[in-house]
């Protein structure tokens, strides 16, 4: 029978982890609505873009220090970034919540995404509790498809034995809240091995937590109305809600 390998514990550097969700938290609630605000136009599509964009301003100007760096890499037109925190042998990559659950439902690629090659390089050793409901089938690129992409990620910052681990740190946002942030640690089929919410490091919008709530309460039992409700009852309690699919899925 095949060991199943599980990592017990999360990266001990808690302000490098502070830190990514500071970045990811001032992008979506300060500087998305500053750069609507600044940018008026008949349409707004461009805003999903620049919701990663500023993530990645933030994890440079925030989280970047001696011991982590920040490495780029392109797909096609697209701009990747991922953190390689040096002292910890962990690497980082952001993305959405529900990006991360499209990844794998995507099926006839012609080339892998990065988290597919990232994952099966520095995950490889580990096994998911869940495996056996993998979406998706990751024979359909071989193993040196995989090492060689995984390269061009690194880009010779990192060998493929180097040991690392990578973490998805996922977000989920409405408008301008961001209502969760977690960091995933998956094995190279995408399926989960731990996971830790990261909403304790979430600073309160003290604006909405103070705004008059409804003096009716069934009708503050309404479904959208319901959401902004917990965040001011309950800390650190956020609701799941759909947002819109970041690129690259």
């Amino acid at each position: 029978m095949t060991e199943h390998k599980y990592a017990a514990n999360f990266p001990s550097d808690e302000m490098v982890i502070r830190r990514i969700a500071r970045a990811i938290q001032k992008a979506i609630e300060e500087d998305v609505p500053e750069f609507c605000r600044k940018n008026q136009m008949e349409t707004m599509n461009s805003i999903r873009y620049v919701r990663g964009d500023k993530i990645n301003d933030n994890l440079r100007t925030l989280v970047v220090s001696d011991d982590v760096i920040l490495i780029s890499f392109k797909r096609y037109s697209w701009d990747g970034r991922m953190l390689v925190d040096l002292k910890s042998n962990i690497t980082y990559t952001v993305t959405t919540e529900q990006n991360l659950i499209a990844i794998p439902k995507k099926k006839n690629r012609t080339c892998p995404h990065f988290l597919q090659s990232i994952l099966a390089i520095e995950n490889g050793d580990l096994q998911g509790e869940y495996a056996q409901m993998t979406l998706m089938r990751m024979e359909q690129f071989e193993d040196n498809e995989l090492e060689e992409d995984y390269k061009k990620i690194v880009a010779g910052v990192l060998n493929p034995d180097s040991g690392y681990h990578h973490y998805v740190v996922t977000y989920a946002f409405e408008k301008s809240q961001l209502l969760s942030v977690n960091m995933e640690l998956l094995d190279k089929g995408f399926n989960r091995v731990s996971s830790i919410s990261l909403n304790n490091f979430i600073k309160p919008d003290f604006a909405q937590l103070t705004a008059e709530q409804p003096e009716d309460s069934e009708k503050s039992a309404e479904p959208e109305k319901t959401a902004r409700g917990l965040v001011s009852i309950k800390k650190g309690i956020r609701p799941e809600l759909i947002e819109l699919e970041e690129g690259q899925a």
